[in-house]
């Protein structure tokens, strides 16, 4: 049973809804398919008790755990690739109990480890604490940070297309990491949205048919001194990114978005696969408001639809975590 659900989890056309871990079984992970509205069960003691990130390509999540262990796993093969421990990110500090989301809030994946060549890749990390990002290549024992070559501010999203990772902060600026020639060979800034144009919300990043989009959502920022449970994503706005110029785009034909803690995702969407064009997928991403709240993160999920702005559910159940609420996969 367990390899026939993955078996048909692995078939999915478009990305899983990986659920939050339950209470009464950590071991069980559950993953909803958007294509099929069929919820599967897979036995993952590997992601038991971890924080797990989507990383850009099927199956393969980035997970860590209070004793700063850090890995790549995929959840069809079972492949477990280990990272170097947490104490070789910038910034660590050994005396205080880890909350892995303070050191990693994204990772991205430059390709598939199964099908590239074993050595022919990049591991791309955005820390939060401090702001910064650090990268790894397989053989390494050690992470490479690059915060004192980038504008201190904070940064809120990763992704990879054709040599080169690409970073948006909160000023506007979007950092450009090429790794052209194997290794990094520095960054460089170009502008990116007007900073009042950003506000208090969410930016996302991501590479789609030649176009470098900038995602914008509302809603994930609670106010200070405010209910926290009141946050939710009220509208997006998706800006497209060429050279130091900037342009809102209102259509984005045959394709979907998705958006949350994982990497974002831009795919082209065939007609029998269960997903609407032209719409934006969302997971909660209010991480400040996890903690907060009694359940835990997991509420604030939906389709956003492009044309008029209204908001449905793509999920109808309940799942919630403080740690690691559902995410793409």
């Amino acid at each position: 049973m367990v390899a026939a659900a993955a078996a048909a989890a692995a078939s999915s056309k478009v990305p899983l809804l990986m659920l939050a871990e339950k209470e009464e079984n950590g071991e069980i992970r559950e993953f909803f398919d958007l294509s099929s509205g069929i919820t599967h069960s897979m036995n993952l003691p590997e992601l038991a008790g971890k924080c797990c990130l989507g990383v850009g390509f099927p199956g393969w999540v980035f997970t860590s755990d209070k004793q700063g262990n850090m890995n790549l796993f995929h959840i069809f093969t079972e492949t477990l690739i280990n990272l170097p421990h947490m104490s070789m990110l910038e910034g660590y500090d050994s005396e205080e109990e880890i909350d892995c989301t303070d050191y990693v809030e994204k990772a991205v994946i430059s390709a598939d480890p199964l099908s590239s060549p074993t050595t022919d890749y990049v591991l791309g990390l955005i820390q939060g604490s401090p702001a910064t990002f650090a990268f790894w290549k397989p053989g390494d024992t050690f992470f490479t940070s690059l915060g004192s070559t980038i504008p201190d501010c904070a940064y809120s999203d990763i992704t990879w297309y054709n040599g080169n990772f690409y970073g948006p902060n909160f000023r506007g600026d979007i950092v450009i990491f090429s790794f052209q020639h194997d290794d990094c060979g520095g960054a460089r800034v170009v502008k990116g949205i007007p900073v009042d144009l950003i506000g208090c919300c969410q930016l996302y990043i991501v590479y789609s048919m030649g176009e470098l989009l900038v995602i914008h959502r509302d809603g994930t920022i609670s106010d200070e001194g405010q209910d926290t449970d009141q946050y939710g994503a009220k509208t997006f706005h998706v800006y497209k990114i060429n050279d130091y110029n900037y342009e809102e785009i209102k259509d984005l034909g045959d394709r979907a978005l998705f958006v949350g803690k994982s990497a974002t995702l831009a795919m082209a969407i065939e007609k029998d696969s269960g997903c609407k064009r032209n719409h934006i997928y969302f997971t909660d991403d209010c991480v400040d408001s996890y903690f907060n709240l009694e359940q835990g993160g997991g509420k604030d999920m939906g389709v956003y639809n492009m044309v008029d702005g209204t908001i449905v559910p793509h999920y109808t159940g309940q799942s919630y975590h403080k740690v690691t609420p559902p995410l793409w996969v």
